[in-house]
Order: structure tokens, then sequence, then C-alpha cells
């Protein structure tokens, strides 16, 4: 059997990752979690996932920040990212913006709350 694909989930919501960790393991990926962005940062450099899956709005370093930084390293930027983000519902209240969604070289972004068939069915769809 093959070694399981490994996932980095970043965000800073415990009972959000909680859920998507389950989620991502009930479809056979290896899941590690970071609780901001520069925790994220330094645990893609600790240990390369195959995939991050990276909120947006976070404490100490953004998710645009943290993709970016991610996305400037030739060591890690291959390595496909799919933002999470509650934009979509509070851009009247929010610094971000759909702009800064397409600007960003995630490969993909999903509005939260996250389907958890969409996000597997995307997941698998950039690790194959």
């Amino acid at each position: 059997m093959a070694d399981k694909k490994s996932i980095l989930l970043i965000d800073d919501d415990p009972d959000f990752v909680e859920a998507v960790k389950v989620i991502l393991e009930s479809g056979g990926y290896d899941v590690r979690v970071a609780y901001d962005g520069k925790e994220g940062v330094e645990a893609v450099a600790a240990q390369r996932p195959d995939l991050i899956v990276l909120d947006v709005m976070m404490p100490v370093m953004n998710g645009h920040e943290a993709c970016a930084a991610l996305k400037d390293d030739e060591t890690t930027s291959d390595i496909p990212i799919i933002l999470l983000t509650a934009v979509a519902d509070r851009v009247a209240t929010s610094t971000y913006t759909h702009r800064d969604m397409l600007e960003s070289e995630a490969e993909d972004y999903m509005p939260k709350p996250v389907e958890p068939s969409e996000l597997l069915e995307r997941v698998k769809s950039w690790l194959s």
C-alpha cells in the first residue's frame, strides 16, 4: 500500500481544526495541524506535507502572508494550498476581499463552513 498523503491544516479555531481533521482523516489522509500562519510555515519546514489547507483570518501571520511566504520559497512553492475562508460572509466587516483570494498564489479556495464531501473531493483532485 502506498504511503498516506499528508495534509497540514492551519487554522486558529480549535473546534474547526478538530472537525476538519476528522473529515480529512476519514478520507485516509495523515493530518498535522498548526494554529497560526507562522506556526504553519515552521511546520512545513520541519516536515513537508503533500497539501496545505490554510485559513485566511488568523493572528500572528494571516493566511495570505503564510501562502506568500510558502510560494516565495522554492523548496515549498510547489505544495498545493487550499485557502479556507469565511470572508464571503464577512466582506463588509473584513479587510479581505474576493479579489485577495483570486490574487493569492493559492491553488484553490473554499468558503467556510466547508462541505465535507466537497473538501475531500478538492483535496483528492489536488493530490492526484
